[in-house]
């Protein structure tokens, strides 16, 4: 038997879609089946999709010219990626913790996984100096 989706949830499978993800990547990301987003994506197809069917009326002319989007190095900001799979828990984990209707972690629990990656990058930081201050500890090690 298969798992419903809310409408939320079945939004957010057409978003990442729409951004390339593939299937499986949504649903580690938000903790579903892979066949479950499928399905939400066969539901959810856009009606106005081109078909091989002739149409009867004439192809509409638009007002205005259609514009495409910006190049990738337009300098739109790019929406940060995960570098890693994470484990489905904790993925299910952070579903749960955030807002239902925005979507957001709570502000603390935001804030908390933001104090523990700054001092991550720190830790890399200062290793990433000691290194570059001391090239041949490197290479001795190396060997």
């Amino acid at each position: 038997m298969s798992t419903p989706i809310d409408d939320a949830t079945r939004a957010t499978v057409r978003q990442l879609a729409k951004g390339g993800m593939s299937q499986r990547a949504i649903g580690r990301q938000l903790g579903i089946h892979h066949s479950t987003v499928a399905r939400a994506l066969r539901a959810t197809d856009e009606p106005d999709a081109p078909t091989d069917e002739p149409q009867d009326a004439p192809p509409h002319e638009p007002d205005e010219p259609d514009t495409a989007p910006p190049p990738p190095t337009s300098g739109a900001p790019r929406t940060p990626r995960l570098i890693h799979d994470l484990p489905g828990w904790l993925i299910q984990d952070l579903n749960i913790l955030t807002d239902p209707v925005t979507g957001r972690l709570d502000e603390p629990v935001a804030r908390t996984i933001h104090t523990a990656a700054e001092q991550r990058r720190a830790t890399w930081r200062a290793n990433a100096e000691r290194r570059a201050s001391h090239p041949s500890h490197d290479t001795a090690t190396a060997q």
